[in-house]
Parts: structure tokens; C-alpha cells; sequence
């Protein structure tokens, strides 16, 4: 399947805010359902299992930072500040509107910068330099979760809005998302381009994957 790259609604800064909310509560479903949330948890265990203090990009309403233990410090960074303030009052995330190619944080200030669903917004050279921001600011590395781009993947969330199942937006969106995406060896490839020490890509679920960067070597024990 080849990529295509289609600007997503959801991106639109003035996209109507019911629409908005509905697209919200739609990506929060798909977390909880099917297996954003778990991928994300099962990547970090295996990246960093003792970060105490995790800065995710592209967060959203941060419904997958929420997910961590209550004694990990939690920082959802978005653009879109109307993305961060939808549900925060149920939220214990700590929120910062900033740009993810300008990441307002000292060197070596956290111990993990992550994403998920955020890769395929940008282009190769792009994402290399938002991770390479990530790999400056965090002590242990970046992780970058994403569906990866397959027919398959797109026939089911393309069915989900013929059905009547999502809102507009992500009736839009959803299929976009899968187009304008990565394979796992495409997302490796940009990696490399970071200057990371070490870039594991790791396959979870049938069509999802996640591109773990470490700062330094870790040691062999």
C-alpha cells in the first residue's frame, strides 16, 4: 500500500467543536478498545520500566498518560490547546501547549518522551528532528507508537464510519491516518536518521508498531 499523505480534520485548529469533542471521545475509545492503550503501556514496561517522569507528544485529551501509576509525573504536550483542555478536569496530567519541533524543556530534564499516533503526521525528515529534540530533552530515550500502514488496517476504520460507528471527523480521519502511515522498516529508517545509540522497532498486535530510541547503550545485566 502506498502512502499518501491527506491532511487530517482533526489537525484544523478551527474544526467545529462538537465535531472536535466527538473525534476526542472517538481516539479515547480506540485506546481503550482496541489496544492503544495496552500497546502503549506493553512498550513502555519493556523501554523504560522505571521512568518517573514522562513527557508524551501529540497527547491529546491524555487519556494514555492517565493510564500510568499515580507516582509517574505525567506531561501532555499538544499544539492544539483545545485538544488539552477537553476532559483535563478529569485528568492528572500536567499540560503544556508547545510546538513538538521546539520542546520548551531543559537537556536531560525527563526520562522519557513518547508518542502514539502522532508519527504519521510528518514526513521522514520531520519526524527525525522532533526525535532528535526528544533524545535532547529525555534521559532515557523516545518511543513512537503508530499503526502501520496496511489494507487491512484501513478497511476497518473505513468501515467503522461507513457504518455510523465514529464521528465525522474520524470517519475522515481514521483511513487518512492509516494511509499516510509507516512500516515498521520505514519507521526504523528514520530512526537511524536520529543519532540515537541503539533504534528497536517492535512489532505489537497485528498492525501496530513501536520505534524505541535509546540515549545511551544500556548495559548487558
Amino acid at each position: 500500500m502506498k502512502r499518501v499523505v491527506t491532511p487530517e480534520l482533526l489537525d484544523d485548529h478551527d474544526a467545529p467543536r462538537d465535531e472536535m469533542e466527538r473525534s476526542l471521545r472517538d481516539l479515547r475509545r480506540f485506546n481503550r478498545w482496541a489496544g492503544g492503550t495496552r500497546t502503549y503501556l506493553r512498550l513502555l514496561r519493556r523501554f523504560a520500566p522505571n521512568a518517573k517522569i514522562v513527557v508524551d507528544l501529540g497527547a491529546g485529551t491524555a487519556d494514555l498518560l492517565d493510564a500510568l501509576p499515580a507516582n509517574v509525573t505525567t506531561i501532555g504536550v499538544d499544539l492544539n490547546i483545545k485538544h488539552l483542555l477537553y476532559e483535563r478536569d478529569r485528568s492528572r496530567a500536567m499540560r503544556v501547549v508547545a510546538d513538538a519541533n521546539q520542546l520548551p524543556f531543559r537537556d536531560d530534564s525527563v526520562d522519557i518522551v513518547t508518542s502514539s499516533h502522532f508519527f504519521h503526521h510528518f514526513e521522514p525528515d520531520e519526524n527525525a528532528s522532533i526525535l532528535r529534540g526528544a533524545l535532547r530533552i529525555a534521559r532515557i530515550g523516545a518511543m513512537a507508537s503508530d499503526t502501520q500502514r496496511h489494507r487491512l488496517p484501513f478497511l476497518f476504520v473505513k468501515l467503522l464510519g461507513m457504518l455510523h460507528l465514529v464521528g465525522s471527523i474520524t470517519a475522515f480521519d481514521a483511513p487518512a491516518s492509516v494511509a499516510r502511515g509507516y512500516t515498521a522498516d520505514e519507521a526504523r529508517k528514520v530512526g537511524e536518521l536520529t543519532g540515537a545509540t541503539r533504534v528497536d522497532v517492535v512489532k505489537v498486535m497485528p498492525f501496530r508498531f513501536g520505534l524505541l530510541l535509546y540515549k545511551h547503550l544500556r548495559s548487558s545485566a
